[in-house]
């Protein structure tokens, strides 16, 4: 009888989890709206483009050399007239700030970010020259293509368009450019002070992020806008160990570099950190679950039964899903001798942590500490910051851009993003609660894998799409 009951209830499981799994259907997709460019206006902005993707202005700190971003700063002016003439542009080493004033001023302002500094190319290993701006098959490649010269082109290509109609905002709109985003650097903390001297408030932080994905994820069936909603924790950890040195032609069995190497598999090879599905990392799958093909849909529409067993086996089915469970670990530099026959008295690695949200930063150096402190070995942080706010989902700001995705998007699913990289959009927390990180930008997977990699590129279609959606946006703002 008990054996019955048991059946019984595994068939009713069964039952209700495949009737769900069948309800959890996205309508389908509307088809992408056609393009407001012919194919000479894309070429013209493209040539537009590529002039600022042609000055290579790789990160610079205050006091370092900015004579490719004074030569970038004057381009831009070159190719948005009538930015530079309407709006007011503040310079602060090197950093670009412009205030366009709005009709209400006494209301929180929009302001919409990017960056000019870009990580340096090899031009060795691409298809065509990282500093070239060439146009190929439709696409414009060239280092800063996405990350993040396009921000910065297509915001103010809108407010140039804007402009050319005599339209003025409904509030003040700000836009903030800064030249060390790529290097953690102190330009977007600047103009956030520059902000707060002069009594701004604002309504939203629009910053890179997310991006309108093709493939956003494998075994989805249809492209996914996602939005950045917070990022997670960071920390860069020198791990040393000492230990006695020597000539190499007489080994010990342990030295520094030999306690280190088992400390490394051991990190890499265990459970160290706990994996959840925190709420917002849950909205995030239950938002997408409908796109996905079964049985990812089947998964992750019973996630309130099979979230303990995804918790547990997602790092052996998507390591990028994985990462947004729970704190990461990454070794990414090491130190031992400087001689090849020497056995060092020191010797260190760097691990990079991305800090979760069960287990912030505090908790998560710990944790690593007592595995460290099985070794014998010293950590000292050398960098660190906790995980940013979390932007509401429930407010007026975020349901708006929402509404625009929908509207200039219509064939796209939408979803909140967790961030497992950083931004400058953090500093901005402070000045208020909706921060957005979002790219108006389609890009298919190989061209996001291709952001601080070789071939970086992105669709001249594409890029014509975002400047209409920054318009669209600045344009139908009414609250």
């Amino acid at each position: 009888m008990a054996g019955l009951i048991i059946l019984a209830a595994i068939l009713i499981l069964a039952a209700v989890t495949l009737i769900k799994a069948a309800q959890c259907k996205a309508p389908a997709a509307a088809e992408r709206l056609p393009s407001s460019r012919n194919d000479e206006e894309l070429e013209d902005m493209g040539n537009r483009f590529a002039r600022l993707i042609q000055i290579q202005t790789d990160s610079r700190l205050p006091g370092e050399d900015l004579s490719a971003f004074k030569q970038y700063h004057k381009t831009i002016d070159e190719l948005f007239p009538l930015c530079a003439k309407n709006l007011e542009k503040t310079e602060m080493d090197g950093v670009l700030l412009y205030h366009w004033k709005g009709k209400r001023s006494d209301l929180p302002a929009i302001l919409m970010m990017g960056h000019q500094d870009t990580v340096p190319a090899d031009a060795d290993n691409w298809k065509y020259p990282p500093y070239g701006g060439e146009i190929h098959e439709g696409k414009i490649y060239g280092r800063g293509v996405m990350d993040d010269k396009c921000n910065q082109f297509c915001q103010m290509s809108a407010i140039e368009n804007l402009l050319t109609r005599n339209f003025v905002p409904g509030r003040d709109v700000w836009l903030e450019y800064s030249v060390n985003e790529e290097n953690s650097g102190p330009g977007a903390e600047a103009a956030v002070k520059y902000l707060k001297a002069h009594g701004v408030k604002l309504a939203c932080a629009w910053d890179e992020g997310g991006a309108v994905v093709d493939k956003a994820m494998a075994c989805m069936d249809r492209p996914y806008a996602v939005i950045g909603i917070t990022e997670k924790g960071y920390a860069d950890v020198k791990i040393t160990a000492c230990g006695e040195g020597g000539h190499s032609s007489a080994p010990h069995a342990e030295t520094a570099v030999t306690r280190l190497a088992d400390f490394m598999h051991e990190v890499s090879h265990s459970h160290l950190y706990e994996r959840k599905f925190t709420p917002h990392v849950q909205a995030m799958f239950e938002n997408m679950a409908p796109s996905f093909s079964f049985p990812m849909r089947y998964l992750f529409a019973n996630l309130w039964l099979y979230k303990p067993l995804l918790e547990r086996i997602m790092g052996k089915v998507n390591a990028q899903a994985d990462a947004l469970l729970g704190t990461t670990i990454c070794f990414t530099e090491m130190k031992g001798s400087d001689a090849t026959n020497v056995i060092p008295s020191e010797a260190y690695v760097v691990a990079n942590l991305r800090t979760g949200f069960t287990q912030g930063l505090k908790e998560s150096l710990a944790i690593l500490k007592q595995r460290a402190d099985k070794y014998d070995l010293k950590l000292e942080v050398l960098s660190s910051r906790e995980a940013s706010p979390i932007t509401p989902q429930n407010s007026e700001v975020y349901q708006y851009l929402v509404s625009c995705i929908r509207k200039k998007f219509p064939d796209c699913g939408i979803s909140p993003y967790v961030m497992t990289g950083g931004t400058d959009n953090r500093h901005f927390a402070e000045l208020t609660e909706n921060c957005l990180r979002f790219y108006p930008l389609r890009l298919t997977s190989e061209q996001l894998a291709s952001m601080h990699s070789d071939n970086e590129n992105a669709d001249l279609r594409a890029l014509s799409d975002a400047i209409d959606f920054y318009q669209y946006f600045l344009e139908n703002w009414k609250f």
